[in-house]
């Protein structure tokens, strides 16, 4: 019987190879059909915004809406290579460009209801790989944790000197802050995970995270909550508000604020209606209701363009990748 303390042996998946040999088919046609809903999801997402963000382009401008999604993708950027950092600290080896591949058309999964897409995508991409689903489960929930916690430190960080009254109104997620920090650690997620599986008479998971990774993991999500919130920094300020060092607080940790209540809310896709009512009510104290209206649409179709771009892009240099790779073999 293996030992559950063992670490699992890393497993190479960076040559990138096409669904494994045998695969059924009723798999294949299952994950198409799952990103063929995915697509629909996005499409319609997007549709459903469409006159609300014609009329914030019009306000905000396209300088600022320029700006604002260059800031954006860089903030999904770094959340990718957290991602990255997660997998590799977990015994999971991914080429930097297939794994960013991977994170980006996954994330599509958030526009369907329920936040556990993601990780199905991400799960099945591992398959293919030939790598571990349950590693990949495990490393999916220590990056979620990982990101949770450093959402709500830097809410708890700012957030106090930029908006007391977002202070006095959702103390309760900031006063989860310490225990999701806790569950973040290193070993603490992967020995609950362990202990939960004991308890349902399975098999545990054996998995630890490296400590530099977890290290290098949370400093990527940092950055992409300060991104994400200068991102909305320049929609509130070309939408009225004066800029200052206060409001890019504000902005930072709001994001940090609304997004990790959004995921904590799974039946809603992509935290729908929780993310944009945190977010009015904290940047309430800076903007009108209108213009409040504003920013927050914006903000949610940037994000929905930035992620539909960047998966786009993923899977084009994906598939061309491949093209290139069939072609030298053929020679």
């Amino acid at each position: 019987m293996p030992d559950p303390k063992a670490e699992p042996p890393a497993v190479d998946a960076s040559e990138d190879p096409s669904p494994v040999a045998g695969q059924p088919a009723w798999r294949r046609n299952a994950s198409r059909a799952l990103m063929l809903v995915v697509l629909v999801a996005l499409v319609w997402a997007v549709a459903k915004n469409r006159a609300s963000f014609s009329s914030t382009l019009v306000r905000v401008g396209p300088t600022g809406i320029a700006l604002s999604a260059a800031a954006a993708v860089l903030g999904v950027l770094c959340n990718g290579l957290m991602w990255h950092s997660v997998m590799g600290g977990v015994g999971i080896t991914l080429r930097r460009s297939d794994a960013l591949r991977v994170f980006f058309v996954s994330q599509l999964g958030k526009y369907l209801p329920g936040s556990v897409w993601p990780i199905v995508l991400q799960m099945e991409a591992a398959r293919e790989r030939g790598a571990s689903r349950r590693t990949m489960l495990a490393g999916n929930l220590i990056n979620l944790a990982i990101g949770l916690a450093t959402g709500l430190v830097l809410a708890a960080a700012t957030l106090p000197f930029a908006s007391p009254d977002a202070l006095r109104r959702y103390w309760w997620a900031l006063a989860a802050a310490p225990l999701v920090v806790v569950v973040a650690l290193p070993k603490t997620l992967p020995a609950l995970l362990d202990r939960v599986l004991r308890m349902l008479h399975r098999e545990p998971l054996g998995v630890t995270l490296d400590p530099g990774a977890a290290l290098r993991s949370a400093g990527w999500s940092l950055l992409s909550w300060v991104f994400l919130g200068l991102h909305l920094t320049v929609l509130v300020a070309y939408a009225g508000a004066t800029p200052s060092v206060g409001l890019v607080l504000l902005c930072v940790g709001g994001v940090g604020l609304a997004v990790t209540a959004g995921v904590l809310f799974i039946p809603s896709p992509a935290g729908a209606g929780i993310r944009e009512v945190a977010l009015g009510f904290i940047l309430g104290a800076v903007l009108g209701s209108g213009a409040v209206v504003v920013v927050v649409v914006a903000s949610r179709v940037l994000l929905i363009l930035v992620d539909a771009v960047l998966a786009g892009a993923a899977a084009l240099v994906g598939g061309l990748r491949a093209r290139h790779r069939r072609l030298q073999e053929s020679l």
